[in-house]
C-alpha cells in the first residue's frame, strides 16, 4: 500500500469518527440546528432507550438474547439467527433509520440514532427451519425491545411517542419525496399484500388495550396511516383511515393465547386495496388462511388527494410500552413473519410466495 493511499484512509477514518460534531450547520434551517444541538447533548450524556426504564428491566445479555428467544420457541438447541433485513417480496427494502448514501449520509450522521443499534444482535433476523416456517424453509423473527427506542431522531422522540414506541421494520426503499412516490403511487392504484404472522411472545394482552403491536402498515407522508395490521388487546386487527376523519377497524381474528402471551399457530393474511378518492371505485378486502370468504370488506372512498401515496412497512412497530404492568415484557415482544409480499395483481402476489426461498 502506498503512503498516499494510507493517508487517504486515515483522513476518511478521522472524518467519520468526528463527522457528527463537525457538520456545517449553516446548511440547515434554524429548527434543524436546534434539533441537532439537542441530539448532540443527548449523545454526550450517553442517553439511550435504557434511560426510560429501571435497570432491572434492561436486557442483560444482548449478544445472545434474541438468539435465545429463537432457540427456546423452536426447541432447536444453540440456534443462531442470521442477522438479515427481512425481505418484502416484490420491492426493494431497507430498514428504519438505515444508513443512506451521498448527501443524505451527511444528514444521517449528524442526526444519527441514539438508542437504536444495528441488527447485529438478532433484533431482526432469519431462522432456517422448514418445521417452523409458514411456507418453505425459512422465516423471520422480529423483536421490538423498548430499550432500543430513539430518544430523538430529528424532531421525532420515539421513546415517548404514544406512551413508548419502537420501530423495527423493513421499509420500501421507494419512499415518498420529491423524487419518489412510495409503494402506492397515485389515486387509482391497486395493491395486493400478503403477510403470514405468528405472535411468539408478549404480544397478546387482552387486559391491556393500550399496547399495540403493528406488523404491517402503508404510511403516507404525515401522521394519518392509510392502513395498518397488528395486534391489540389480544386481537388481530385492521385499521384503515379511509377519508379523514373517518377511521374504520375490523377485528380479523382472536388468536388462542398461550402461556407466553403469544399463539401456537400461524395466520396468513391477504389484503387487496384499491386506492381511490372515488367512492364508487375504492375497495378493501382481507382474507385469512385459505378461506375464500373475506373477513373484512369495504367499498367506498379509501384515500384523499393529499395522501394518495403511501409506503409499505413490515416488521414491528409497537406503542404504549410504558403502560406494561410487568416491564420485563417490554424487552421481548416477538413475532415470526413469513412470505411478506406485495404485487399489483393477485396472480403475481401468489407467484412471488410460491417462489419464496426455493
Amino acid at each position: 500500500m502506498t503512503m498516499k493511499k494510507l493517508l487517504a484512509i486515515l483522513i476518511v477514518g478521522v472524518l467519520f469518527c468526528n463527522f457528527s460534531f463537525a457538520i456545517d450547520l449553516s446548511e440547515y434551517s434554524a429548527e434543524e440546528q436546534k434539533q441537532y444541538k439537542e441530539i448532540k447533548k443527548l449523545k454526550e450524556k450517553g442517553i439511550t432507550g435504557k434511560n426510560y426504564l429501571k435497570e432491572e428491566f434492561w436486557i442483560k445479555d444482548k449478544k445472545n438474547f434474541y438468539h435465545n428467544i429463537a432457540a427456546f420457541h423452536t426447541g432447536i438447541k444453540g440456534l443462531r439467527i442470521k442477522n438479515k433485513t427481512m425481505p418484502i417480496l416484490g420491492i426493494k427494502v431497507g430498514r428504519n433509520w438505515s444508513w443512506r448514501k451521498g448527501e443524505d449520509l451527511k444528514e444521517q450522521i449528524a442526526f444519527s440514532v441514539i438508542g437504536k443499534g444495528s441488527i447485529d444482535n438478532g433484533e431482526m433476523g432469519m431462522i432456517k427451519s422448514k418445521k417452523h416456517a409458514w411456507n418453505g424453509k425459512e422465516f423471520y423473527q422480529v423483536t421490538g425491545s423498548y430499550e432500543n427506542c430513539n430518544p430523538q431522531y430529528w424532531d421525532f422522540k420515539e421513546c415517548m411517542h404514544h406512551g413508548g414506541s419502537v420501530h423495527n421494520e423493513s421499509v420500501d426503499l421507494n419512499n415518498i419525496s420529491k423524487k419518489r412516490n412510495g409503494t402506492i403511487k397515485k389515486d387509482g392504484d391497486e395493491l395486493w399484500v400478503h403477510i403470514a404472522a405468528k405472535p411468539v411472545r408478549n404480544i397478546l394482552f387482552p387486559e391491556n388495550r393500550s399496547r399495540k403491536f403493528h406488523i404491517l402498515q402503508c404510511h403516507p407522508k404525515g401522521n394519518t396511516i392509510t392502513f395498518m395490521i397488528g395486534y391489540q388487546g389480544g386481537e388481530l386487527f385492521l385499521d384503515a383511515q379511509l377519508t379523514k376523519p373517518d377511521k374504520k377497524r375490523w377485528i380479523l381474528k382472536k388468536p388462542k393465547i398461550n402461556e407466553h402471551r403469544g399463539s401456537d399457530e400461524w395466520t396468513s393474511i391477504t389484503l387487496h386495496f384499491v386506492n381511490s378518492t372515488d367512492s364508487e371505485k375504492g375497495k378493501i378486502s382481507v382474507w385469512l388462511d385459505k378461506n375464500e370468504k373475506p373477513v373484512a370488506e369495504y367499498k367506498g372512498q379509501t384515500t384523499t388527494k393529499k395522501r394518495s401515496k403511501c409506503r409499505i412497512h413490515a416488521g414491528m412497530y409497537l406503542n404504549a410500552a410504558l403502560t406494561a404492568v410487568d416491564k420485563h415484557t417490554t424487552k421481548d415482544p416477538t413475532v415470526w413473519l413469513d412470505a411478506v409480499a406485495v404485487a399489483k395483481t393477485k396472480k403475481k402476489l401468489f407467484e412471488l410466495i410460491e417462489k419464496k426461498d426455493k
